[in-house]
């Protein structure tokens, strides 16, 4: 079953970032990520907007782990959202 990330964030560059990391940074690549089938990303009033649809609930979990999310209190605080859920195919079809 597929699986969609939708994820918020304030537009953070490098040289704002105690570590250097930019928004962009915190997005999957495509072709680069495991099980990542497809990336949108969108830029609206200064906010990155990351519609990515995955393989599988595990890959999404896989990126989106505890590591990733230490780095987004850091990059972001609490000025981002996640939105993670299951695709239902037949519904879609």
């Amino acid at each position: 079953m597929r699986y969609l990330a939708i994820l918020e964030c304030p537009v953070v560059f490098g040289g704002e970032s105690p570590n250097g990391m930019t928004s962009m940074d915190m997005c999957p690549s495509a072709g680069i990520t495991r099980g990542l089938i497809s990336r949108h990303v969108k830029v609206i009033d200064s906010r990155v907007i990351a519609v990515c649809i995955w393989q599988s609930e595990f890959c999404a979990k896989l990126f989106f782990d505890a590591d990733w999310y230490e780095k987004a209190g850091v990059l972001w605080g609490d000025r981002y959202q996640l939105r993670l859920e299951a695709i239902d195919e037949a519904a879609v079809a």
